[in-house]
């Protein structure tokens, strides 16, 4: 099982990603190394290996940032919630999927019934200030029908959760998806962003938004759906 690891460290911001779960979800931990405050990013799975990398690096998470509710990037996040008394955030439309444990496949996947919620409710282009950070939530529905991307202000980056992939793109075949709508947030939304964004997806390796667009045949709108 992979480990975790630094990915980013930078004026002052420093995140880790843990590979946690059936799928290998990247839950991702960001700090502020001045105050070591820092939200979580899809924690998936594994409560306690979260937990010992958090105390690791002493971070003192504030926040929860759900990019969709599948239950692999869910499934800690009840416990994380308890123990550190975070603010948990999803778009308003991924509600219903948290709370259902047959939209979230979890009780057909993972073969147990597992819900949560979100305390506070997003819509596009909202602004989460936490940490230090701003963090502006971009709607990107079509891998489920209330997934979003987190963009870290003044630090370029951003997490795309199972929307956008190193040189691919989230599948759309579960409940509430929408391939037309998938490949039209990642157009209309993502491609169009600064080339000098890191991308940092719910799977896999990290990327950036220039070499997506060179690469992934799914950013150019004029290429052929498959």
């Amino acid at each position: 099982m992979a480990a975790c690891e630094e990915i980013y460290r930078r004026k002052g911001l420093l995140i880790r990603r843990i590979p946690v779960g059936l799928f290998q979800a990247n839950c991702y931990m960001a700090m502020n190394e001045d105050s070591m405050e820092g939200f979580l990013i899809d924690p998936g799975a594994e409560p306690i290996k979260i937990t010992s990398e958090i105390n690791d690096i002493g971070l003192l998470p504030d926040a929860v940032l759900l990019t969709h509710g599948h239950f692999d990037h869910i499934m800690a996040v009840n416990e994380l919630k308890i123990k550190y008394n975070t603010t948990v955030y999803a778009h308003e439309d991924e509600q219903k999927i948290l709370r259902d444990a047959e939209l979230n496949s979890s009780l057909m996947t993972a073969h147990m019934k597992y819900t949560t919620s979100a305390d506070v409710l997003l819509h596009d282009g909202d602004i989460i200030e936490t940490a230090g950070f701003r963090i502006r939530v971009i709607a990107t529905p079509g891998h489920t029908i209330g997934g979003v991307c987190y963009l870290v202000e003044d630090h370029d980056i951003m997490f795309t959760g199972d929307t956008l992939f190193y040189e691919s793109i989230g599948r759309s075949d579960l409940p509430t998806g929408d391939s037309d709508l998938l490949l039209s947030s990642i157009r209309e939304k993502l491609a169009v962003l600064n080339d000098n964004i890191k991308v940092f997806p719910g799977h896999g390796d990290m990327t950036s938004i220039a070499h997506e667009k060179q690469h992934n045949s799914f950013l150019r709108s004029n290429s052929v759906d498959e």
